[in-house]
């Protein structure tokens, strides 16, 4: 457990697929008079595939699908809303056995599918700009839980006619406050044997919660991080992230290239700019001080507004020039793509409702 971890706590019913290691499910299909290759053909059809029930999984026959749907539930969560952006963002809500709601977002970017899944009902980080943590934190997913928002996301892009080809840890919830579920999420996906996801093409999203970040440079996982740091000075950072704030930008940044150089892996150092608040050229000379020529990867987002929040995004001229004085000093920086804003699916507008019903 790491730095608050919230222990999540779910109904004791049938386990679902998706919270299975490999080598457990063999071992549960085992213990119960199924034969081991049966673990090999619900991941293929199951899993990977697209069998809707146990029935249409190979070799299992009609006797054995019935009794595998006695002991294992296919899915625990189901999709209970849907919201779709002309610019083809779509937004799903997605209900569990204990009727929490959380939001993933399917993004297209280029050629390829981007899903964005939550780690938690609701959020504790309480960051002032994010609408995720306006109700606060009501527990963290299971892994199983986690796993299946992928699901989800695979599934409709496939109905598209796409491929899931990258995710992220950004929608609701501090993933670092969920670690064990998180962690167990990201082995279960990256298994070769069961999802397969590629972990060069994961990333985890923390607000900067620095044990949690160390802990996470030792799992051997192979995936991207990325730190919202959103100010490199500590007491405007403190006001702006309450959690993320409790250590120093130094720290923090101390954390990060300390997980770079230990995974090889890139690491994303996130700013959201919000209209006279942290976009001057001042914000941007700090920060490239405080990256001190460490080839992190700057990403600026102009803030998306959230009803109830007073932060507006900076003119395309104010970051211009934020951006310039990041170029002079050598620090590698973009600005994110937006998506989704138009139907609250962008960074910083996830709640645990939505309005709209399923429309498929």
């Amino acid at each position: 457990m790491v730095c608050g971890v919230t222990t999540a706590t779910v109904p004791a019913l049938r386990p679902p697929l998706a919270g299975f290691a490999y080598d457990e499910l063999r071992a549960f299909l085992v213990a119960h008079e199924f034969t081991p290759t049966h673990a090999d053909r619900l991941a293929r059809d199951a899993i990977r595939g697209r069998a809707r029930s146990f029935s249409g999984v190979e070799g299992l026959g009609e006797a054995g699908a019935k009794r595998l749907e006695a002991l294992i539930a296919l899915r625990s969560t189901s999709i209970v809303g849907r919201t779709d952006s002309p610019d083809g963002t779509v937004k799903l809500l997605v209900e569990t056995r204990d009727h929490e709601r959380v939001e993933s977002v399917l993004m297209p970017l280029a050629k390829r599918r981007s899903g964005c899944v939550s780690s938690q009902v609701g959020c504790g980080a309480a960051c002032t700009f994010c609408a995720s943590g306006l109700l606060g934190l009501k527990r963290s997913l299971t892994s199983a839980e986690i796993v299946e928002q992928v699901l989800h996301l695979r599934d409709e892009a496939r109905a598209q006619g796409e491929v899931l080809s990258n995710l992220v840890f950004m929608g609701m919830g501090e993933p670092l406050h969920a670690y064990d579920s998180v962690v167990g999420a990201i082995r279960l996906l990256t298994d070769q044997r069961l999802l397969g996801f590629g972990c060069g093409h994961v990333t985890v999203s923390t607000v900067g919660v620095v044990p949690g970040i160390l802990a996470l440079a030792e799992e051997n996982l192979g995936v991207h991080l990325a730190v919202s740091l959103h100010a490199a000075d500590d007491a405007l950072r403190r006001s702006l992230l309450p959690v993320g704030g409790r250590w120093t930008v130094a720290e923090t940044l101390d954390a990060a290239e300390t997980y770079r150089v230990r995974t090889r892996r890139f690491v994303t150092i996130q700013l959201t700019l919000m209209a006279g608040i942290n976009d001057a050229p001042g914000h941007a000379e700090a920060l490239a001080d405080a990256i001190d020529g460490r080839p992190f990867h700057v990403n600026l987002i102009p803030v998306n507004r959230v009803e109830g929040t007073p932060y507006e995004p900076p003119t395309q001229a104010v970051l211009d020039a934020f951006l310039a004085v990041l170029e002079r000093r050598r620090v590698i920086a973009h600005v994110r793509s937006r998506r989704g804003d138009d139907v609250n699916a962008a960074c910083g507008q996830l709640r645990r409702a939505s309005p709209n019903p399923v429309n498929r």
